[in-house]
């Protein structure tokens, strides 16, 4: 299983031209296309029975779906906490504005005013309310060190982020469900970018996952979930799953075997059954 920092990745072929800022990047987004493992067909279909199986023998109830996302997913494993809305912090509402941002940049291909451009993707959002109430509350000088922030963050991502072809078909803030035992429990996740088409040859998908903060060990077992959830969903697993922290310009990424899928399995299984043992 392979997994580090783009930092350790060496110089790559690719020719200059106006990916360069980027080389180093895309070749940690693509790897070795000759590597990336053969896609089995009879293991999205275990993986889904094991899931089946074991979430059957929990006392479940189908009229209130358990929804289970990377978040509910963490806290299973930890200290109960209370679990009231979340209050937006400055670092909360950079990360808002840098994903709305993220994805301007892969849609459109460009960025013209950070914060009225970030600004007016949170106001179409009614979920997010809140935070472009936040952001609009801030005092001057708070306002000044909040916009420093996004700006140099943007400036990192165009100096960073490469442009993808169209070919490689990327989506962004990918909304993802599984239904299991009968809808009784339900896994959502929204991934940030997916690039590549499920195939049944070699594993041609990548989920990639864009961080405003410093890198955390929660980081790879959120897109481990995802790499699961993408399995689920397509039949075929992620070759690789990615982190791209906007705040340094590096990318972290794993590439996904059977051992991470079947780990995150067990992952599942002993969240719900936290979950269920709690209500």
């Amino acid at each position: 299983m392979t997994n580090r920092l783009v930092e350790e990745v060496r110089p790559d072929p690719l020719p200059p031209g106006p990916t360069a800022p980027g080389r180093d990047v895309l070749q940690a987004l693509r790897g070795d296309p000759a590597r990336r493992p053969l896609v089995d067909p009879a293991l999205a279909g275990g993986l889904r029975e094991w899931l089946e199986d074991g979430l059957s023998e929990l006392r479940l109830e189908p009229s209130h779906p358990l929804i289970l996302d990377k978040k509910t997913l963490r806290e299973a494993h930890s200290v109960p906490r209370n679990q009231g809305a979340q209050e937006v912090t400055h670092a909360i509402a950079v990360g808002l504005i840098m994903d709305a941002l993220f994805r301007q940049l892969v849609t459109i291909g460009r960025i013209h005013d950070p914060m009225e451009d970030g600004l007016e993707a949170l106001r179409i959002d009614p979920r997010r309310a809140d935070a472009v109430t936040f952001i609009e509350s801030l005092a001057p000088r708070d306002r000044t060190d909040f916009e420093d922030e996004v700006e140099t963050q943007v400036a990192i991502i165009l100096s960073r982020w490469p442009r993808l072809s169209p070919g490689w078909l990327p989506r962004t803030q990918e909304r993802i469900a599984i239904p299991l035992v009968g809808g009784a429990i339900v896994l959502v996740g929204i991934v940030d970018l997916l690039i590549g088409a499920p195939s049944r040859g070699r594993a041609s998908v990548e989920v990639i996952d864009v961080k405003s903060g410093r890198p955390r060990l929660d980081d790879r077992e959120d897109l481990r979930y995802y790499a699961l959830l993408e399995t689920l969903r397509s039949g075929a697993p992620p070759f690789r799953v990615a982190t791209f922290y906007t705040r340094t310009g590096q990318v972290d990424f794993e590439d996904i075997d059977d051992e991470v899928l079947t780990c995150t399995v067990r992952s599942v299984l002993s969240a719900v059954e936290q979950l269920v043992g709690r209500t």
